[in-house]
């Protein structure tokens, strides 16, 4: 078993990385896209976050959450997204994955990659980066060649509120640098 330490700091704002089961591409679909919307919606009623970023991608999602000044738990949220989306996709039709013994054992469907990624955001260099990052993954795993293509992500907002230009992320400079991550 691991010993890994997931940081908790209350009103954290955090960048996440969240994988579907064996990277299957689902996420982009209308039913996982609705169902995904309601789960999120009730999860921040009665947990609240800001989302200040987000991409949804066929096997992952990135996005960016500001948890309020005295809350810390985004493990909680993740686990009641995940669980309460799992059940809903797989009775409204939706596929799981095969299951592994250790899956059956838990009763733990096959929808979502156990863990995530999650990094504690330091700084304002580091949040741009993390926002960036965000808004340029489509292009970087080729679904669309430049960030306002992609409709299933926070970038047209933004673009619309003046924080980006509409040619940013469409030269290929972005995801040259030291400003890319691996996934």
């Amino acid at each position: 078993m691991s010993d890994y330490v997931r940081t908790k700091l209350p009103g954290g704002l955090y960048f996440f990385t969240v994988v579907t089961f064996d990277r299957r591409k689902f996420l982009t679909s209308n039913p996982a896209r609705g169902i995904l919307r309601q789960v999120w919606k009730e999860v921040a009623e009665k947990h609240p976050f800001k989302v200040e970023a987000i991409c949804l991608l066929p096997d992952h999602m990135h996005c960016i959450w500001r948890l309020p000044s005295d809350d810390y738990d985004y493990p909680k949220r993740w686990r009641l997204i995940k669980g309460m989306f799992s059940r809903r996709y797989l009775k409204a039709g939706g596929n799981e994955g095969i299951r592994n013994q250790s899956r059956q054992g838990k009763r733990e469907a096959a929808v979502w990659q156990r863990r995530y990624w999650e990094h504690l955001i330091r700084d304002d260099i580091d949040f741009t980066r993390h926002f960036d990052y965000i808004h340029y993954n489509p292009v970087k795993h080729g679904y669309v060649s430049k960030p306002h293509d992609w409709i299933w992500s926070s970038f047209r907002r933004y673009l619309k509120l003046g924080y980006y230009s509409a040619e940013w992320g469409c030269n290929d400079d972005y995801g040259t640098d030291e400003n890319t991550f691996g996934e």
